[in-house]
């Protein structure tokens, strides 16, 4: 009697366990669900737009200080870019797969959707070229000061 007690005991426990190892598989995601996710983000925060677009405004500058290239080379390059943006999406995948756990990254897409992170994609174009001329002002502005204080030691900076 005791016997068949301790065996039913075994199977309950066995039961249950194995019940909740299924219910822990099926709350686990799978690759495919990740990788969705991700690239339910990677379009809604119109990533591969963001890079083209930057690559665009900066084209212009990378022909005027490279005039050995040939226009054409530019001109292939920024097709190139528009026409293969996806396998610029595709190599993100990865990188945002093993940045970000699934809670992280329903909590990203919950963001990019609220009408914050909207008004923050529309706006970070513009504060991006814009940080980037505060940023060169300030380089320029840090490279003039310490260029004085190594003329006023005597050092000698060749152009």
């Amino acid at each position: 009697m005791q016997s068949r007690f301790i065996r039913t005991c075994l199977l309950a426990a066995l039961l249950i366990g194995s019940g909740r190892v299924a219910a822990g598989q099926r709350a686990a995601p799978t690759a495919a669900e990740k990788t969705a996710l991700i690239r339910q983000i990677l379009q809604v925060t119109r990533a591969a737009d963001q890079v083209v677009g930057a690559i665009e405004a900066t084209v212009p500058a990378q022909r005027a200080g490279n005039p050995r290239i040939p226009s054409v080379f530019w001109d292939r390059f920024l097709a190139q870019a528009r026409e293969r943006r996806g396998e610029f999406l595709d190599s993100l995948v990865p990188l945002y797969s093993r940045t970000f756990g699934m809670a992280e990254l329903q909590a990203l897409l919950q963001f990019y959707q609220s009408p914050l992170g909207q008004r923050l994609l529309e706006t970070q174009p513009g504060l991006m070229q814009e940080s980037v001329q505060i940023g060169q002002r300030w380089g320029a502005r840090l490279g003039a000061e310490i260029g004085a204080q190594l003329a006023a030691e005597g050092v000698q900076i060749q152009p």
